[in-house]
C-alpha cells in the first residue's frame, strides 16, 4: 500500500521498468507518445496517485480530482475497471481490453493482468507474481492464493489454492502443474526488468 510520496514514486517506476520502457520518461518517449500514447501506463500512474491520496487522507486536494478523473476516463477508455489499492508494484497490463478487478483483492507485486480477465468478488488474498492469461477468472468471495500462481487461458479458479509456483487450468480451475514464477518462464528479459526493480527498492531503502 502507498503510503509516502517516496513509495508513489518507486510503484510509478516499477510499473515503468516491468513494461519495459524507462524509469522517468525521457524526451524520445515523450515524442513518440504525441502519436502512439501509451494509454496503460498513463492509467497505471493516475492508478498509483489515487492510491496515494486515499492511503494519506488527502482526497480533497486538486491533484486527487485530476488524476481520479484520468483514472477513471482511461479506464473506460481501455475497458479497465481495477481497484487503485488492488495491486502491488510492477504490475503489468500487456494489451488494451476488459479487465475488471474486485477493489477488495489485496494482491501483491508482479502481477499480470491479459485480456477478458476478471477478479470477482470480495476478500481475495493473492501472492506475488499472479498470472491470469486471457479470460481467465477468479470468482468467489475469501479465496487465498499463494505466491506465483498461474491461470491458463479461460480457466476460472472458485477455490483457494495455497501452495506456491503452481499452473491452474479448468472450468472450474484444478491445479494442473508445478510451474516457475512468470517472469522466469517467460524470458530472460522479464527476470532481469524484477532485479532492476528489486535493486532500485533497495537503493530507495524501501522495506
Amino acid at each position: 500500500m502507498i503510503t509516502s510520496k517516496k513509495e508513489l514514486l518507486f510503484y510509478i517506476k516499477a510499473d515503468r521498468i516491468i513494461a519495459g520502457v524507462t524509469p522517468i520518461r525521457g524526451v524520445k518517449e515523450r515524442l513518440k507518445e504525441l502519436i502512439s500514447p501509451n494509454y496503460t501506463l498513463s492509467y497505471l500512474k493516475a492508478m498509483r496517485y489515487v492510491a496515494y491520496f486515499v492511503n494519506i487522507k488527502k482526497r480533497g486536494t486538486l491533484s486527487y480530482y485530476y488524476h481520479l478523473i484520468r483514472f477513471n476516463r482511461l479506464g473506460a477508455k481501455l475497458g479497465f475497471s481495477i481497484g487503485y489499492n488492488a495491486f502491488g508494484y510492477g504490475l503489468l497490463i500487456p494489451h488494451y481490453g476488459t479487465i475488471v478487478v474486485n477493489s477488495d483483492t489485496q494482491a501483491g507485486n508482479y502481477c499480470v493482468l491479459h485480456t477478458s480477465t476478471c477478479i470477482g468478488g470480495a476478500g481475495k488474498v493473492v501472492g506475488n507474481g499472479l498470472y491470469l492469461a486471457s479470460g481467465a477468472q477468479i470468482m468467489g468471495g475469501g479465496i487465498i492464493l499463494g505466491n506465483n500462481v498461474s491461470v491458463a487461458a479461460s480457466s476460472m479458479v472458485n477455490r483457494s489454492f495455497e501452495d506456491s509456483n503452481i499452473l491452474l487450468a479448468g472450468l472450474p480451475a484444478v491445479l494442473k502443474k508445478s510451474s516457475l514464477p512468470w517472469y522466469n518462464r517467460d524470458g530472460e528479459v522479464y527476470s532481469k526488468r524484477v532485479e532492476r526493480i528489486e535493486l532500485l527498492k533497495k537503493d530507495l531503502k524501501l522495506n
